[in-house]
């Protein structure tokens, strides 16, 4: 599946890695365009799907709000005993992560490859 929010900013890509779902983010995660994410998001979950992977290496920004999009869910996977991780994060997102110190939180892994055999 291939969609974008309404105004264009975000684009996400959904492929799968057996067991996992894979959420390929491209362009700006924030207030305008958190609610696309877990859109998205939501309809794998409800589909089955309980690990995912966020691949978020071509994000070009990401604020506080798209943050606290993550986390929460995140959290839901691991209600439910799923795993939501990262995979590809760097450049301008790496470094919000550690500048927030939520490079502890949230799960990252350098690749999509890595995510898939190591979650």
């Amino acid at each position: 599946m291939i969609g974008k929010d309404e105004m264009g900013r975000l684009h996400i890509v959904v492929g799968y890695k057996p067991p996992h779902a894979v959420l390929a983010l491209n362009g700006e995660l924030d207030m305008a365009t958190a609610a696309y994410l877990d859109d998205v998001f939501t309809r794998e979950y409800e589909a089955g799907h309980r690990k995912m992977i966020l691949d978020v290496g071509r994000l070009t920004f990401c604020d506080s709000y798209g943050l606290r999009t993550m986390l929460r869910l995140q959290d839901r996977c691991a209600a439910d005993g799923g795993r939501l991780v990262l995979a590809e994060s760097r450049g301008m997102l790496a470094r919000v992560l550690n500048l927030t110190g939520l490079e502890r939180a949230l799960v990252q892994f350098d690749t999509v490859e890595r995510a898939t055999a190591e979650c």
